[in-house]
């Protein structure tokens, strides 16, 4: 029998240091803007080093190196999109505005919706737009996820005073936003193991 030690990816083939650092970077990046905060930092950093330890764990104890790099793209792919959303949400808290619910809710959708539709997203990936219902799931996601938060938000006065303040960062923000939608869209596909994905 072969030794796991002499299945397991080395330390260099793990790409593991860059692992650490996009983690780890993405959560000091987004903890400053549009301006530096502790808190926003230890909740990134939280979250980076669950991933970080996820991934290490995964590249000890597993031979896959398909699955391996799934779970490590799983957690970075995670933090983008964790940290995308944060600028236009703290822009939109600091201003007073409860408008931040709206992006937060749509985020929090999106991530279980996507996730419990896991298989057909899967299926998507492998065979993008090869069915009716495919690119009908793809408008609805562009046109009604994307598009409503900032509709709500740049037609109410609110949403458009800040915007005036704000309207490098809001611009970024958005940008971010919408980035980070499209890796939530793209996660589960991660959760799907080799085998799994060639059956679908």
């Amino acid at each position: 029998m072969v030794s796991l030690d002499n299945d397991r990816l080395t330390f260099k083939e793990s790409k593991l240091v860059s692992a650490i650092g996009f983690n780890l970077f993405f959560a000091l990046l987004f903890s400053a803007i549009p301006e530096w905060s502790t808190k926003f930092w230890l909740m990134n950093t939280a979250v980076a080093m669950f991933f970080i330890i996820r991934t290490v764990y995964a590249w000890l104890t597993m031979t896959d190196s398909k699955r391996y790099f799934s779970i490590g793209s799983y957690g970075m792919i995670f933090m983008a999109a964790f940290v995308g959303p944060q600028p236009i949400i703290r822009l939109l808290w600091i201003g007073e505005s409860h408008l931040w619910i709206l992006f937060v809710a749509t985020w929090l959708l999106v991530f279980i919706v996507t996730h419990l539709s896991k298989w057909k997203i899967g299926k998507m990936f492998k065979d993008p737009f090869d069915s009716k219902g495919g690119r009908i799931f793809h408008i609805l996601f562009l046109i009604v996820i994307i598009l409503l938060p900032f509709i709500m938000t740049f037609t109410s006065q609110e949403g458009t005073t800040i915007a005036e303040q704000y309207i490098e960062f809001m611009a970024m923000g958005a940008v971010t936003y919408i980035i980070s939608l499209l890796c939530l869209f793209m996660l589960p596909a991660f959760l799907i193991k080799p085998e799994e994905m060639d059956s679908l």
